[in-house]
């Protein structure tokens, strides 16, 4: 059996680079402050996750029973 039978003359892509080089004055010097209202949506959207992620009344074996 031929090893480069399976090979095919088809040229590969090159992959575009996965970093850039920038600048270093092109950089910010400080974290933006967040909008007023991000802390509000975000403390909202937690207890939302909170209550969904909480297991319900069957599951927390109110009984104590092993079945």
């Amino acid at each position: 059996m031929d090893p480069d039978r399976l090979r095919v003359a088809v040229p590969v892509p090159v992959p575009a680079p996965a970093f850039l080089l920038v600048p270093v004055f092109c950089v910010p010097l400080g974290l933006p402050v967040p909008p007023a209202w991000h802390e509000p949506l975000y403390r909202w959207a937690f207890e939302q996750a909170q209550a969904v992620a909480r297991p319900s009344l069957p599951e927390r074996d109110l009984a104590g029973t092993w079945n």
